[in-house]
């Protein structure tokens, strides 16, 4: 198994590119594979710095980075002070993603890297997906739908550069229920609730808020997992006023 030779010849083409990059696993791969491509200095990592990046995907990026020896961005970005986004409607994504994209692709042209990408696939195609119309907006690239590729040719492509599968995720506004503002201090709650286990969960796991209570998602296999650090939870959950509830995704 090797980088397929269409995925290859998008990325050399490219001659620099600057990645979007959240530290989920499938920009994980495409960056790994734009550094084999076109070596370190022509890419460029690129994260808004929010209150919607928790604390372990922050420090995840940075490993990433200085493993590869690339330079990685952190641009601020008050979501928060965009009225659009703190309303939580159905064009949340949507404003979200057209602000990222803006800010993020005008600093990278800035440097010299006029070619931005993210690791959007052929299976998120499938999926209601607002970010994908604000891509189209700002011109961002999605070389993995235009070589073809979906979630199993991403893990193969992940394999073989050695990369270590970790559950998908989203940022921390998918926690807050529809038409609920997003203010921060519910979205540092979140936070304080899912940083212990983040790092140790093999599934999906996300800590959502509803009507005095916070409902904790997770799979089967994080289950002990979550009766070890239950009495934890509550602890953070009754100190800003809340309750839990426990519901196994996959039953």
């Amino acid at each position: 198994m090797s980088i397929p030779g269409i995925l290859e010849d998008k990325l050399f083409n490219s001659g620099c590119c600057g990645i979007l990059f959240s530290g989920g696993y499938d920009s994980e791969v495409l960056m790994r594979s734009a550094v084999k491509v076109i070596g370190a200095s022509n890419v460029l990592s690129l994260t808004a710095d929010t209150e919607l990046l928790a604390g372990f995907y922050r420090e995840r990026i940075r490993i990433v980075a200085r493993e590869l020896g690339i330079e990685q961005l952190f641009v601020p970005l008050d979501m928060l002070s965009i009225e659009e986004f703190v309303l939580n409607d159905d064009r949340r994504c949507y404003i979200c993603k057209r602000e990222l994209f803006t800010r993020l692709k005008a600093e990278a042209v800035s440097r010299g890297f006029r070619t931005i990408m993210d690791g959007t696939n052929t299976d998120d195609v499938n999926e209601s997906r607002p970010g994908l119309v604000a891509a189209a907006e700002t011109g961002i690239v999605h070389p993995f739908i235009e070589a073809r590729m979906g979630k199993k040719e991403i893990a193969d492509i992940g394999a073989f550069l050695g990369i270590t599968g970790h559950p998908s995720d989203s940022c921390l506004a998918t926690r807050i229920s529809d038409g609920e503002r997003i203010i921060s201090e519910q979205l540092h709650l979140i936070e304080e609730m899912e940083a212990p286990l983040r790092p140790s969960v093999k599934g999906r796991f996300r800590v959502r808020t509803g009507t005095g209570r916070l409902l904790v998602n997770y799979s089967e296999i994080d289950k002990k997992l979550i009766e070890e650090y239950l009495e934890h939870l509550k602890r953070i959950a009754e100190k800003s006023g809340y309750k839990i509830q426990l519901n196994q995704l996959d039953r």
